[in-house]
């Protein structure tokens, strides 16, 4: 989720400053609510002077223009056009300040957080890219570094797993923004937000397809004081400018009046009063420095709509699983077929694709015994992918979790510095069906046993849905 000021907090800075140290002094930025509604104001004295805000609606049949128009705004600043990313550095500037002395965490975090630590019960849903694989180790490895420095304070809240990391790129629906429904209302818009956003989400994957957008790792900061999260910045104004572009469209769900800040949460807050010295320290053993600041790449098609259950629960609308082996696509076409078919059904919202797991198999042709073992069962097979496919490194952000079928493929998605439950949660549904084309199966033998297979994995998941989503 991306994190927001809700106000001026004069207990605490959005950094942790000291209690009542005013940050105006040095010239930040804040969103501040007034009695006028939001509005973005350069703190240069004790003057308060408003930036315009965006006059311009969108309505039916303008979204295109609307686009243009917020891209064209957010570049010009009195009367001077400004590079989108020279904008960032001015609305950000509050990152360089450091966090030191004590401060009191917001308001806000005991919403998600309880005072032991754990998460509390925070439903709603989100619009979020999922990194490629090396954003996650090095995600990871500064997660390690302030555990590691946290460890015998109780600062810091449950660690968050590998599953929750990802880059926001739209808030949707929230305790914080619906307070006021009742449950049932909630949960509807809830519910009505993921439909209108994953529709969304299909057009823009295909929109961009084959695009990628390149983010610098920027500054590890204090957001809020709810949470410790990596800021990241656009490479060039082409990336940012598309990052937009992806993002607007979900303006027609909601929006909100606060700027688009790009993070990965690192960890959260546990509420109460910190000791901002040892934080400020523990920060700087995993602060990003420039000269060696990590690049991520992220592509459209690793955008994806989340529903969240608290803060270390995010389930993927719809879950996209990747099927592998490491022969042709007998069997990965045989599976993705059965779990669409299955699923669509029991209306529940996971989707399969296949891939091979080596290059030399690229282009082998699916046997036809595959294509008509699918119909004499009843299902209508998809034959989009006729010859083999290989699952290339840029497609691992594309999925949800990966189910290796035979030993080959397993031991490559293990290979691959995905977060291993990605690879073993799906996998011990599927791993060791036995390839048809070999002759040591037939291949409606095959298909009764993934069937089979697939069945007790829906069942699985179904269980959980049903718990968190009820229906």
């Amino acid at each position: 989720m991306e994190e927001r000021s809700s106000g001026w907090n004069k207990r605490a800075s959005v950094t942790g400053k000291p209690h009542g140290t005013p940050l105006w002094k040095a010239g930040y930025v804040f969103s501040l609510r007034s009695s006028e509604g939001y509005g973005r104001y350069m703190m240069l004295s004790d003057q308060k002077m408003p930036v315009q805000r965006n006059t311009f609606l969108k309505t039916p049949g303008n979204e295109e223009e609307f686009d243009k128009k917020r891209i064209e705004e957010t570049r010009e600043k009195e009367g001077a056009r400004m590079s989108l990313i020279s904008d960032y550095e001015q609305r950000t500037v509050w990152k360089y300040e450091p966090i030191h002395g004590s401060f009191s965490t917001a308001d806000g975090l005991t919403l998600k957080v309880n005072e032991d630590g754990s998460y509390r019960r925070f439903s709603g849903s989100t619009v979020v890219i999922r990194p490629e694989a090396r954003c996650f180790q090095s995600i990871q490895r500064m997660q390690r570094v302030l555990l590691q420095q946290l460890k015998d304070t109780d600062m810091l809240a449950e660690r968050l797993p590998a599953s929750t990391i990802h880059m926001t790129l739209h808030d949707l629906i929230s305790p914080e923004v619906c307070s006021m429904a009742s449950a049932q209302e909630y949960n509807q818009k809830v519910e009505d937000s993921i439909s209108r956003a994953a529709d969304i989400a299909e057009e823009v994957r295909k929109r961009s397809a084959g695009q990628k957008i390149t983010m610098v790792s920027d500054r590890i900061v204090n957001m809020v004081s709810k949470s410790l999260v990596l800021m990241l910045r656009p490479k060039t104004e082409q990336d940012y400018e598309m990052l937009l572009q992806m993002r607007h469209p979900f303006d027609a769900i909601q929006t909100f009046p606060y700027p688009f800040t790009p993070h990965i949460t690192l960890a959260y807050f546990r509420p109460g009063v910190l000791n901002g010295d040892l934080l400020g320290k523990a920060v700087d053993y995993a602060q990003i420095r420039q000269e060696n600041a990590p690049v991520f790449e992220f592509y459209p098609e690793g955008l994806t709509v989340q529903r969240f259950l608290d803060m270390k629960t995010y389930m993927d609308v719809p879950e996209r699983i990747c099927f592998c082996c490491d022969g042709g696509l007998n069997r990965s076409v045989m599976a993705a077929n059965i779990l669409n078919d299955l699923a669509g059904k029991r209306k529940l919202p996971v989707t399969g694709q296949a891939r091979a797991a080596f290059p030399d198999t690229q282009g082998w042709m699916v046997s036809e015994l595959v294509w008509k073992t699918l119909e004499k069962n009843g299902i209508s097979p998809d034959r989009t992918y006729s010859s083999s496919r290989y699952l290339e490194e840029r497609e691992l952000s594309w999925f949800t979790a990966f189910a290796g079928i035979s030993d080959g493929a397993l031991g490559r998605l293990l290979q691959l510095n995905l977060p291993e439950e990605k690879v073993t949660g799906v996998s011990h549904f599927f791993y060791g069906v036995r390839d048809p084309e070999y002759g040591e199966i037939t291949h409606e033998q095959a298909f009764r046993e993934l069937y089979d297979r697939t069945e007790k994995y829906l069942d699985a998941y179904e269980a959980v849905f049903r718990k968190h989503v009820g229906g």
